[in-house]
């Protein structure tokens, strides 16, 4: 049974995330109501409103038909307009900025609602169609029906112009970088709340591990924590996935091990496996690391010589800013106990250095040559000074580790001595917050010395 509810999770979250979504949905209502609006029209309503509302009741058959006919002709060129309009704001998107962004312009609902009511209007205004003139009605036509159907056409103009200013606006890389942004820290928020903040027991060096093999290849996207924790506490077993969230694992070779008398091993496996979710998109509110990773290859593709945006990789360093400082609350062990306190699970992950270098590394390696993005970078680290003085002091050395590498490449790559002084005063502005393990080395202002 908890397989059977991992898997429909796992479907209900790939068809909820999907472009066709609340076309699907909203496509199927105004279905029913069109089903509904044919009963009323059985029933006399069309009749009934002649009097109180005569300027909505078409009496003109052909005047209907040409009407719909119209309606349906129109709503086909809009519906394939905007779809056209979707898929190359999607390619320019890939193109122009990273593939990984393309997944959060799929969701987006607002869009995915629009086309929905155009889809939604063309079933309601075909479904009104071959009922007119049917022997059913009270009425010659189903006037209403006809009426609502225009008063939705009307409706369909008044959304097409919003989703020409949608679009517009949504392939813009300031918005993208800023909806990552959003949801990467709204992630990580939720991550810090869920976060024991408990250090790590000695278990995990002393204990007698068993190795547990991945059941298929994939992506290691989502666990059921808290039925996992369940699971643990029923074995009366300490489990340890060995690879963090989103990390590609192997069929056949360890990704978990577990401690503890496990005499059910099979068993145990085959419920863990049922609370496991492999996932292909990459999306910020599944993973924080995805926001991560999209705002990081968002500046280096704005650093490449094709795109040549230095200012988006500034926007893109002061995004990465902010969420490296919240980042640094949630810890590196995420150990989690059961409601008795007792240690049932952890889960891998990154480091706060590898982090920091992943973040940083692509982008100090394609902007090596710009004393501007080197500036942004010990900018970045300074402001991670500051704020880890008192709170976090363990992550300073990783932040002095990676002062000392852009130091290193600008020493490199920089031979104007206008831009070495530069350098050296933000250097000096690191060293002046008094918490840095070492003092950081300054660039020699006379090359070859």
């Amino acid at each position: 049974m908890k397989r059977i509810i991992s898997r429909l999770k796992l479907v209900v979250q790939f068809i909820y995330t999907s472009i066709g979504f609340y076309p699907t949905l909203i496509s199927l209502l105004f279905f029913g109501f069109a089903a509904f609006m044919i009963y009323l029209e059985t029933r006399g309503i069309s009749k009934a409103l002649d009097d109180v509302l005569p300027f909505a009741i078409i009496r003109h058959g052909e005047t209907a038909n040409m009407v719909l006919s119209s309606i349906t002709t129109g709503l086909f060129s809009l519906i394939v307009f905007s779809f056209t309009m979707v898929m190359l704001v999607l390619n320019q998107a890939g193109a122009n900025f990273s593939p990984r962004v393309i997944p959060g312009l799929i969701t987006s609902k607002s869009n995915q609602k629009v086309l929905g009511f155009f889809l939604g209007t063309l079933i309601y205004t075909l479904v009104v169609m071959v009922n007119v003139r049917s022997e059913h009605y009270a009425t010659e036509l189903p006037g209403v029906a006809v009426f609502l159907a225009m008063c939705f056409t009307i409706i369909c103009l008044a959304f097409f112009v919003y989703f020409i200013h949608s679009i517009s606006t949504a392939i813009q890389i300031g918005n993208i970088l800023e909806s990552i942004y959003k949801h990467t820290l709204h992630k990580l928020r939720k991550e810090i709340e869920q976060d024991e903040g408990k250090e790590l027991s000695a278990i995990f060096e002393t204990g007698n591990w068993q190795s547990l093999d991945s059941s298929q290849s994939g992506y290691l996207q989502k666990v059921e924590r808290n039925a996992i924790v369940e699971l643990c506490m029923k074995y009366d077993v300490v489990l340890e996935f060995l690879q963090p969230l989103g990390q590609f694992v192997i069929k056949g070779l360890p990704f978990a091990r577990v401690t503890g008398q496990l005499k059910e091993k099979e068993a145990f496996c085959d419920e863990l496996n049922s609370l496991v979710s492999y996932y292909q998109e990459e999306i910020a509110e599944m993973n924080y690391r995805y926001g991560f990773k999209q705002i990081t290859e968002s500046a280096v593709k704005a650093l490449s010589p094709g795109i040549n945006d230095p200012g988006t990789a500034f926007k893109a360093i002061d995004y990465l800013t902010d969420l490296l400082i919240v980042r640094m609350r949630l810890t590196d062990e995420k150990i989690f106990h059961d409601k008795e306190n007792v240690l049932r699970l952890r889960l891998d992950e990154v480091s706060y250095q590898e982090l920091l270098s992943q973040c940083l590394g692509p982008i100090r390696i394609y902007g090596r040559e710009d004393p501007f993005i080197l500036l942004r970078l010990l900018n970045l680290l300074k402001n991670l000074c500051q704020a880890t003085a008192n709170s976090h002091p363990q992550r300073l050395e990783p932040i002095a580790s990676e002062a000392r590498i852009i130091i290193a490449d600008a020493d490199d790559t920089l031979h104007n001595v206008g831009d070495r002084e530069k350098i050296n005063h933000m250097i000096d502005a690191l060293n002046n917050t008094s918490v840095l393990p070492q003092t950081l080395p300054k660039l020699s202002i006379k090359l070859g010395t």
